[in-house]
């Protein structure tokens, strides 16, 4: 894997990008002794089962056994190739990377660049029309209107699409972009006689990814135009349903706070930071996804849904209650009065009263049975159904405290027993089919589980004297003196010494590197090792104990052979054959 690019800007990026802070960057790490845990973005779970080792720069998750060094975290996160992924944290690190890539992996790098800085450019141009142009003018009255500062108008990089069909295609190809450049990225339509602006009298917004690389825009229309919000199509490069607006600027906020507050619509995030609440996002007007929740859940479990407080508004806050909860977020919704949303809402009352909103917002059983008894208020099994509305929520919460609470909370509200309550949540409980990775589990019983896969990787001493080799590079060469050649029977372990014995020696090696020659199977083996402890303190002993092991073997498997070719000497009658072989075999069985 590490051939596509020269060995010294792999080392460079090594030993510039610490595992802790680029991780950090994505999922809230905590400090344990030595190492650090979080909630694994890779796999659902609740309990922390995911760590990350500063000292031999790697992470291993407990529970789903993904595990490797800083490139292979990045190409998890990001779903790239290895090139890929050395690209990112080049850029991170302030280290170039050269292009030596595969003809595969270069086109997609290049279409990629090619996407980002058309729409870099574009939203500088929108950017430049809003602040500058005459006809940007009732664009700029109606963001005096709605409150937004120059410095915050900026710092969003809001523009404005003018009304002419082609102002964009124009501008671009003064830039040397051509207009099927600009309908593959989605800025522009083709039509049946010529391509025109997509955005056209349009209050624009960029849309970032994670990293700040505009991805795709968002225009909202002024006047009575329809539709109200268009946004880019979906690309390669750009889903609604895996970005989240703001994200970039907020998640260090988020971090900090313990929490992230998502909103519906632009204006609604935008007006939030305004007012300093900067761990807010919103969710593009969709429906919440797994993949927005698997963003979150890096930075804080706890979120707080701030949609609008009208019907549609609530509708769309229940589609994504589920998914959150399901990756191990702690819920609570912030229902608005008088059907304002965030934005109004900031703008009248203020941020103390914001903050008092925040505050009495409820969990999501709470507002599920709020949402439940008004709708089946006229209905004569209403119990009934309220309660089978809210037995999910209950069913999916992991804390047992907070799950008697809500219990308690639920049978309160229809005027049962908790008793009763707690008899249907385990039926229906019973009545669901057991999903996914037991993580609560695994996190407690990480060295059993680790015990256990040794034993089906193996022979126990081969796997013991790569474990001493891997924390001790000293003991590879009392290995490579005693054990000649490559005499590794099992295949994970002979892959491994195999790269070990070609690098171990380079003043930068360390058994983090190897991941980088190994494939995905290989990789969440030696990531396993690793984080097992070594079981003792006598390392010579152990190494010499491993290594007579290793001989022992080597030596009975050389008397099968002199066994079955002594038969071979006697059927055909050799006796010379014989006696030597014979010889051959009392050498061997001495001690």
């Amino acid at each position: 894997m590490g051939g596509y690019i020269p060995e010294e800007i792999l080392e460079s990026i090594r030993l510039r990008a610490d595992i802790v802070q680029v991780i950090s960057g994505y999922v809230n790490l905590q400090k344990r002794g030595r190492n650090y845990v979080g909630t694994c973005p890779f796999h659902q779970e609740t309990d922390p089962s995911f760590t990350v080792t500063p000292e031999k720069q790697i992470f291993y998750c407990f529970g789903c056994h993904n595990g490797g060094n800083v490139f292979k975290f990045i190409m998890l996160q990001h779903q790239v190739s290895f090139p890929e992924a050395v690209k990112i944290l080049g850029e991170k690190v302030g280290v170039a990377v050269p292009e030596g890539y595969s003809p595969k992996v270069k086109e997609r790098l290049r279409r990629g660049e090619k996407v980002w800085r058309i729409n870099a450019l574009a939203r500088d141009y929108f950017h430049a029309v809003l602040m500058e142009h005459p006809a940007a003018a009732a664009a700029r009255e109606y963001l005096a209107g709605r409150g937004l500062t120059p410095e915050i108008i900026k710092r969003f990089g809001l523009g404005f699409a003018p009304g002419d069909w082609d102002a964009l295609i124009k501008f671009m190809q003064n830039k040397g972009v051509g207009v099927r450049d600009l309908v593959e990225v989605g800025l522009a339509v083709q039509g049946e006689r010529k391509a025109y602006d997509r955005f056209r009298s349009r209050l624009m917004f960029p849309i970032a990814d994670i990293q700040g690389k505009v991805v795709g825009f968002g225009g909202r229309v002024l006047g009575d135009g329809t539709p109200k919000y268009l946004n880019t199509p979906e690309t390669e490069f750009f889903s609604k349903g895996k970005v989240l607006y703001g994200l970039d600027r907020a998640r260090q906020h988020i971090r900090e706070a313990g929490y992230a507050i998502i909103t519906e619509g632009y204006m609604d995030a935008i007006t939030a930071h305004q007012f300093g609440i900067t761990n807010t996002v919103a969710s593009l007007g969709t429906s919440l996804t797994r993949e927005h929740g698997r963003l979150l859940v890096n930075y804080a479990r706890e979120i707080i849904i701030a949609y609008d407080a009208d019907a549609a508004g609530v509708a769309a806050t229940i589609r994504g209650l589920d998914i959150l909860q399901e990756l191990g977020c702690r819920i609570r919704v912030l229902s608005l009065p008088e059907g304002k949303d965030p934005d109004e809402f900031l703008r009248k009352r203020g941020v103390e009263a914001w903050r008092r909103q925040v505050e009495t917002a409820v969990s999501l059983v709470e507002f599920k049975l709020q949402v439940a008894l008004e709708k089946y208020k006229n209905v004569s099994t209403s119990k009934e159904a309220v309660l089978e509305e809210v037995l999910p929520s209950l069913a999916a919460m992991n804390g047992e405290l907070e799950k008697n609470e809500a219990i308690k909370l639920v049978a309160s509200r229809l005027y049962t027993s908790y008793h009763a309550v707690a008899e249907q949540l385990r039926r229906f409980s019973n009545n669901q089919p057991k999903i996914g990775i037991n993580s609560d589990k695994i996190a407690k019983n990480k060295h059993n589980i680790i015990r256990k896969n040794r034993i089906n990787f193996g022979e126990r001493a081969e796997y013991g004297l790569l474990k001493l080799m891997l924390e001790d590079t000293s003991v590879i060469d009392s290995v490579t003196g005693a054990l000649p050649g490559n005499f590794f029977r099992d295949s994970f372990c002979n892959k491994v010494y195999e790269i070990m014995l070609n690098i171990y020696k380079h003043p930068s090696y360390a058994s983090s590197v190897l991941f980088d020659y190994l494939e995905e199977e290989h990789q969440q083996k030696l990531g396993m090792l690793l984080m097992e402890p070594v079981p003792g303190e006598d390392v010579e002993g152990m190494m010499a104990g491993y290594i007579n092991a290793i001989k022992r073997r080597q030596l009975l498997e050389y008397r099968d052979k002199l066994i079955a070719a002594l038969a071979e000497a006697e059927k055909s009658g050799n006796r010379e054959e014989m006696v030597r072989i014979l010889h051959e075999i009392k050498i061997a069985e001495k001690p």
